[in-house]
């Protein structure tokens, strides 16, 4: 089976990641992946490491977040030229099923030849966006998979998607060594690209509060500005310059992150699809401080896998992060608890052989017709 990957993104992040650790099941059941990304950034790295062909997609940066009058404008004139480079693609490569990652290149894909498969990482805002979206899976009849319910939500409400298969994230095993919540002082953490979304104002403030009223605690930030925000990374840097706060940088060892933090904090804001982090901290048996935002409290049992906050702000946060400092047996059922989890739900292989079954399933059509021929 031939099989075309579309991402709107080379650099890393939770959908590129995704496709990374999808790559291997793609490859042991002998089909024919093809890569098409902007740019040469990580994911390009790590597909070719696979010896798979990477195309370029001729595919601009825009504006992160909600998009500008000039970003529209700009992907209308972009959209014939990057929609011929698909089609060029698909039809030199006989291409069976082309696999969307991403919204931006949905739209380029209408008229292809062959299904498509739509996979959601995030949920999908209100207004033109979602009217584009819907409009473009009615037009290209695409299943779609979402990264969480709260995600597939978001996508059924768009006119035109009837439905959206929920699969989680699937994490890597990333167990190495027993769990001790001994240490002073406790190292508390976050891990992922410094964003508004992910919040580390709130964790830089929650940090300050927890330090000034004498919390034997140290404070990391594990990440890095992508998809050009840099005026929110200056903005965490400079609150967090009186603070307790050590900015580690980007890194891609997050099992031995996790191992270095007795807590990870994941304040994220309310369009948070199903973060990859909590999995990971879940494999690697850390304790999770989360808000009940998005899709967090479909991952995380409060209490029992879990902290969620009250409140999405940085005093809950510093408050149960508190409480979790002052109570050691509390980290250590959570951690197990979390181990658990994702024992249960959240392993890459079960990742793998949802995604790829409904591949097969998507490109069944394709194949018997042309074997028809």
């Amino acid at each position: 089976m031939n099989i075309l990957f579309l991402d709107q993104f080379s650099e890393p992040g939770g959908a590129q990641f995704c496709l990374r650790d999808l790559m291997p099941e793609i490859v042991r059941r002998g089909w024919k992946p093809r890569l098409m990304v902007p740019g040469n950034g990580e994911l390009v790295k790590w597909i070719d490491r696979l010896g798979i062909p990477v195309h370029t997609l001729p595919l601009r940066a825009y504006s992160n977040g909600r998009k500008t009058a000039l970003d529209f404008m700009r992907f209308s004139i972009d959209g014939p030229r990057i929609a011929a480079a698909i089609r060029r693609v698909v039809r030199e490569e006989r291409v069976d099923v082309v696999y969307v990652n991403g919204p931006r290149v949905l739209p380029a894909v209408l008229g292809l030849p062959c299904p498509i498969l739509f996979h959601a990482h995030s949920r999908v805002r209100l207004g033109s966006s979602r009217m584009l979206l819907g409009w473009t899976l009615r037009a290209t009849n695409a299943t779609v998979i979402a990264a969480s319910k709260f995600v597939g939500e978001s996508c059924v409400q768009a006119p035109g998607c009837r439905t959206a298969r929920v699969i989680y994230n699937g994490i890597d095993d990333l167990r190495n060594g027993a769990r001790n919540f001994d240490r002073r002082p406790l190292r508390v953490g976050m891990i992922g690209r410094i964003a508004p979304e992910k919040g580390q104002i709130d964790f830089v403030r929650a940090a300050g509060q927890i330090t000034k009223n004498g919390g034997d605690a140290e404070f990391f930030v594990y990440g890095d500005k992508l998809f050009a925000d840099a005026a929110y990374d200056a903005q965490v840097r400079s609150l967090a310059e009186n603070s307790n706060v050590t900015f580690c940088g980007w890194t891609d060892d997050v099992s031995r992150a996790l191992h270095d933090l007795e807590i990870l904090a994941v304040p994220s804001g309310p369009d948070e699809a199903a973060t990859r982090v909590i999995m990971e901290a879940f494999s690697a048996g850390t304790p999770v401080v989360a808000y009940r935002s998005g899709g967090i409290p479909e991952l995380v049992e409060d209490c029992r896998t879990g902290v969620l906050t009250e409140a999405a702000d940085f005093e809950s946060l510093a408050r149960c992060i508190r409480m979790l400092m002052q109570n050691r047996d509390l980290m250590g059922r959570l951690s197990a608890a979390g181990r658990r989890e994702w024992q249960r739900r959240f392993r890459v292989e079960r990742f793998r052989t949802n995604v790829c079954d409904l591949l097969e399933s998507v490109a069944r059509t394709t194949i018997t017709r042309r074997r028809g021929r």
